[in-house]
């Protein structure tokens, strides 16, 4: 069955009760709990949904399938039922798409400009160029990891501007109040909690294929960026955790890998470090700014997205199709026990 694409109200700005996720916390202020967190996983990719602000600038042809794939939108279920499962854990979640603004990039000094950037070389990319990258310029992507537009090029500099403006609100709406969010909850657990080791997830699902124009995932990634059977994890470091300016100490990364791995039931090979992906801005930020407390950091968890789908959801998306799997709650839950028990 098809179905349309994921819109937020218009106008609807979020705060931190909207976007923070811990352990009864209807019948617990977070002030009364902060000081018992040990880890704050954080959700810059969780949500897959379109601010209505951007409804004139969407791609036409765009489907939900294609929509929730360049997002991470398992993770929104993940770390609210991780939160739940674990009084010591909290999540704060960005209620908006990575396309607005992207939360694990550096904050860009002049968004619009590298957007204009972006869709330059992706004209290069398009006229059959192999050594063009978008690093440094994809804080605002507008297109998804198979190649296919999200957003519309202006044509003119009367849509660069119109496009501009409803950026500019949905930044203030979204992304930047996520951030203001997670400011608040490390402002807090730090300044409440004893000064024990505390963790920082960012957390992320990634599958080992991309999209089909039809739909059906299936065209493997090159061998160099897949993930491993169950998740990596990245603090900066070499396939050890090992290097000069670690986001997390190596002896806490292998011991949070094995800790892992028993618990979800995964083999030494189904968790990797740093392979194929090292961590991005959450990671290197939290890392150095934990870098004092003694046995804190940060780590960028990049699941396998077909570990959290399970076999009959992947099997589904390895079809052509729109839509997006149904009643995955159950077995997401689960995996945050497991979680939680680690």
């Amino acid at each position: 069955m098809s179905a349309g694409l994921l819109w937020l109200e218009p106008g609807r700005s979020y705060g931190f009760d909207d976007l923070v996720f811990w352990q009864d916390r209807e019948r617990k202020a977070f002030a009364a709990v902060a000081g018992t967190i040990h880890t704050v996983v954080l959700g810059p990719h969780a949500s897959a949904g379109f601010p209505a602000e951007l409804k004139p600038f969407i791609a036409p042809g765009l489907t939900r399938r294609k929509q929730f794939d360049y997002s991470d939108v398992l993770t929104s279920a993940l770390g609210r039922a991780w939160a739940a499962a674990d009084p010591g854990v909290v999540f704060v979640e960005n209620p908006h798409s990575r396309l607005v603004l992207d939360p694990n990039r550096a904050p860009p000094a002049q968004p619009l400009q590298d957007l204009r950037a972006f869709w330059a070389r992706l004209a290069q990319v398009r006229a059959g160029a192999t050594d063009v990258s978008f690093a440094g310029v994809d804080a605002i992507r507008p297109i998804t990891f198979s190649g296919e537009d999200v957003l519309r090029e202006p044509a003119d500099e009367a849509g660069w501007t119109a496009l501009a403006a409803a950026l500019s609100r949905s930044q203030a709406q979204g992304p930047l109040a996520y951030g203001a969010a997670v400011e608040s909850v490390m402002g807090q657990v730090c300044e409440q909690g004893p000064a024990r080791g505390l963790l920082v997830v960012s957390l992320h699902d990634t599958m080992n294929t991309k999209m089909r124009a039809d739909g059906a995932i299936v065209v493997e990634r090159p061998v160099a960026d897949r993930l491993p059977a169950w998740v990596n994890l990245g603090n900066r470091g070499d396939a050890l955790g090992e290097g000069q300016a670690v986001s997390l100490p190596a002896p806490a990364l292998r011991r949070l890998a094995a800790r892992w791995g028993h618990a979800l039931g995964a083999t030494a090979a189904e968790i990797t470090l740093n392979v194929p992906y090292k961590g991005a801005h959450e990671t290197l930020h939290w890392g150095q700014a934990l870098a004092a407390r003694a046995g804190s950091g940060a780590v960028q968890a990049e699941f396998r997205r077909e570990a959290l789908l399970g076999p009959q959801a992947v099997a589904h998306l390895q079809q052509p199709g729109s839509d997006w799997p149904q009643g995955l709650d159950a077995r997401l839950a689960d995996i945050a026990r497991k979680l939680a028990r680690a």
